[in-house]
């Protein structure tokens, strides 16, 4: 199975990549702040208003499965201005949560790293073989609606402090293979309820997917000794409407090239890089005094 040859994710912070994501977030912040549905969509969300009817607002939770309870049994049935990540401690396993702080949690990402899982819809695996995510506590839409750049340099601040601390990668390496495993058994799961012939090649996929997930933790154990966390991660953000979940999160993606060989660049035209969300932020603040 060929796999594609993916860029370092830290082209994004160079130009014309840099200028280019920049000017998508500003489009996309202006789009929804100048929406006065958008703004009444908002006005309910972060009420919990479940009685609105939401046009704008895109990632909250389907309407299928408003009333159901998460599919760990934890916490409170979703509602419908719920999202995936609303009050994730308090309906996931404790973990589940790498690390929190007063503000944000950092999570892993439910999904697989590797393509190689997906098949014909490789777009549902991760942006790199370590894609976590940071996630505020409070009920925060996306980056077109923030009013400054607090939040986002707290989610900064909490990571690189996560990054430094004794276990960290241990987690981090566990939690990857966490999504590897859950992958593994819903393909499989699937080939039994179709009696699908090709459960043999799959076999031989995932010897492969582990033998290379052992040398790519291996590889992340070394140079996370040895490298600057600069030169290593990205952490990015997709602004709405281009954001899969309704609730504000940033994606720590590992940047080199070694470490996308078999993960998914649908993405990356998306991915905004935080610092750019920081400089327009500050930028419009600066106009405003």
């Amino acid at each position: 199975m060929t796999t594609e040859h993916l860029p370092s994710l830290l082209e994004q912070m160079r130009e014309p990549a840099y200028s280019r994501l920049k000017t998508l977030y500003v489009e996309c912040r202006t789009a929804f702040k100048t929406n006065p549905t958008s703004q009444i969509d908002l006005m309910a969300y972060e009420n919990r208003d479940n009685e609105h009817s939401y046009t704008l607002l895109k990632g909250l939770i389907p309407a299928t499965l408003v009333g159901h309870s998460p599919p760990t049994n934890i916490g409170a049935p979703w509602q419908t201005s719920d999202t995936f990540f609303t009050d994730f401690k308090q309906r996931h396993p404790e973990d589940q949560v790498l690390s929190e702080d007063r503000y944000s949690l950092i999570i892993g990402n439910r999904a697989s790293y590797d393509t190689r899982q997906y098949f014909d819809k490789p777009a549902l695996a991760g942006m790199s073989f370590m894609h976590l995510l940071v996630i505020p506590k409070d009920k925060v839409y996306n980056i077109v609606c923030l009013d400054n750049a607090q939040i986002v340099e707290e989610m900064i601040l909490h990571f690189k402090s996560f990054w430094k601390a004794p276990g960290s990668i241990e987690k981090i390496i566990k939690c990857i293979q966490l999504g590897v495993d859950t992958r593994e058994k819903a393909v499989i799961s699937n080939f039994q309820e179709s009696k699908d012939q090709g459960a043999t090649d799959f076999d031989q996929i995932m010897k492969e997917v582990r033998r290379d997930g052992l040398q790519l933790a291996e590889e992340l154990r070394r140079r996370q000794c040895s490298e600057k966390l600069e030169d290593l991660i990205l952490f990015g953000f997709h602004p709405a409407p281009l954001a899969s979940v309704g609730h504000l999160h940033m994606h720590v993606l590992l940047a080199p090239v070694e470490f996308r060989r078999f993960s998914t660049g649908v993405h990356d035209h998306k991915t905004v890089p935080a610092q750019a969300v920081i400089e327009v932020l500050k930028e419009e603040a600066s106009r405003t005094v």
